[in-house]
């Protein structure tokens, strides 16, 4: 059947995952698939049990008013942090790929439980806010069904959208209605400097990365200015799973497909206008590529261990790859506060990124020597030159002058108007909500602290056996049934939840 090298080359490979599981605080019976209920007690229980580390919150809404969730883990995880980048995985975008959504799942059980003893995992955490979204197509995800090797029920939204053929299309115009999902992602990452990120698939084992199509619309080659960054973040993934690295995915049912070191570009092995990818790279300074994890889509919860153990190592590199190539300030060579949205320019790289609200910035680049150049409106550019080494990032700050600096210039001076105490209010909240993203804290804050909300009859059962999964120690779910006989037999199945 389809997927059968792919399940045997991983049954073959995991001889040890009992032990190694063990050793990683898994079990065997905690893989399992998370509806809709379970994977939003699975989320709350994380943020509540490690509190430190770890920030929940929403971006949006599904067009059946389910809650588009985001964990973010990091030592400081409330606020962006001077100097730290922003990384993202999302999954589920099409809501019958389901293996992404349960390894993020698996990742954020594995990054709260190891920080602080792992080394590796602390680093991490201490210096990268990992932002995870396990499911992009919560509505999606609800009516696909546990088994589907390469099926399309519920691959699309509520609406029967595809979400990755919905976003602004630099090359064609794309006049499909923009869906709620699809906003509300594209206000998620207008909002936060994200550098690097990850869209997790299935369907095929690979790493695509941009540009997913071209000017003439034809399936060939399409390169980014960043096709040297693209190869190398999408090899640090494929190099840590054995079996994408070969190349030969899916062979029963692709056999003559090859995909050298397990990359592709994506518009050499088919277009796609309006995907997520290219729109992150175009519209903002955030890197993302997509993953595809396997030749089944949905596959049965007992061979979720091998996904897992075939892609732990990936998942980890892949977030190391935020850490390479510039990073820095550009500050006012004046008063050295930072300045904002200034614009980092690479000689030979047709690709520019801009400063977050504080003046830092991360620019990814390969191993070698570049002209880097710093401009912002009002100040004259500065240029320096900069080695970057292997995974490493090198700190390169600017500090820009001002094009007038000569404050008794009456051509330039501004005379000086007394504000009324309401103005004065109203540009000291300006400015503290627009420092380490204080809009976003308020939004984030006030989005989903309450999420009371009526729900229907199948997804209250599903919230209640999700409850008992995740506190199996104190809850227990009885079920009764009933036999009513007024005019026609009728069967009636009810539950009810017990707290010890």
């Amino acid at each position: 059947g389809e997927g059968v090298c792919n399940y045997v080359c991983l049954r073959a490979s995991m001889m040890g995952d009992f032990t190694q599981n063990l050793k990683l605080g898994f079990s065997v019976s905690e893989f399992r698939h998370h509806n809709y209920g379970d994977m939003e007690l699975f989320l709350r229980k994380y943020s509540s049990e490690y509190t430190s580390i770890t920030h929940l919150y929403s971006v949006g809404h599904s067009v059946e008013g389910r809650e588009l969730y985001v964990m973010v883990i990091s030592d400081n995880p409330n606020i962006h942090e001077h100097g730290e980048p922003e990384f993202k995985y999302i999954a589920n975008m099409h809501g019958n790929e389901v293996v992404g959504r349960e390894l993020l799942l698996n990742l954020i059980e594995y990054l709260c439980r190891n920080y602080g003893t792992d080394p590796e995992v602390t680093q991490l955490v201490n210096n990268t806010r990992i932002h995870i979204m396990p499911s992009m197509n919560p509505d999606g995800y609800e009516v696909a069904k546990e088994g589907d090797a390469n099926g399309f029920k519920g691959r699309n939204n509520f609406n029967n959208i595809d979400l990755n053929r919905n976003f602004p299309d630099q090359f064609f115009p794309n006049t499909v209605v923009r869906q709620p999902e699809t906003l509300a992602v594209m206000s998620w990452l207008s909002s936060i400097p994200f550098v690097l990120s990850a869209n997790l698939h299935g369907g095929s084992l690979v790493v695509n990365y941009p540009f997913d199509d071209d000017k003439d619309g034809n399936t060939h080659y399409s390169p980014s200015p960043d096709d040297a960054v693209f190869q190398m973040v999408a090899r640090a993934y494929s190099q840590e799973n054995s079996l994408m690295h070969k190349g030969h995915p899916c062979e029963d049912r692709y056999p003559g497909e090859y995909f050298e070191d397990g990359i592709t570009n994506g518009a050499k092995w088919y277009t796609v206008r309006g995907g997520m990818q290219d729109w992150n790279y175009v519209n903002t300074n955030c890197f993302e590529v997509t993953i595809e994890l396997g030749c089944y889509k949905f596959p049965k919860a007992q061979d979720l261990p091998q996904y897992w153990e075939q892609n732990r190592r990936a998942l980890l590199q892949f977030i190391h790859q935020v850490h390479v190539g510039v990073k820095g300030t550009v500050s006012d060579a004046r008063d050295g506060s930072g300045i904002p949205n200034a614009t980092i320019s690479v000689e030979g790289i047709h690709h520019n990124v801009t400063t977050a609200l504080t003046g830092d910035y991360w620019r990814l680049l390969v191993p070698g020597t570049y002209s880097i150049t710093a401009t912002a409106h009002g100040f004259k550019p500065v240029t320096i030159y900069a080695t970057v080494q292997k995974g490493h990032a090198e700190q390169v700050n600017f500090r820009l002058s001002r094009l007038s600096s000569d404050n008794n210039d009456p051509s330039t001076s501004v005379p000086h108007v007394t504000q009324s105490p309401s103005d004065i209010a109203l540009e000291s909240l300006i400015k503290e909500l627009s420092l380490g993203q204080g809009l976003e804290q308020l939004v984030r804050s006030t989005a989903t602290e309450s999420s009371f909300r009526y729900r229907r009859s199948k997804e209250l059962s599903a919230f209640l056996r999700g409850l008992t999964l995740n506190f199996p120690k104190i809850t227990y779910l009885h079920r009764y049934t009933s036999l009513f006989s007024f005019t026609t037999p009728l069967w009636s199945s009810e539950e009810f939840l017990s707290i010890r």
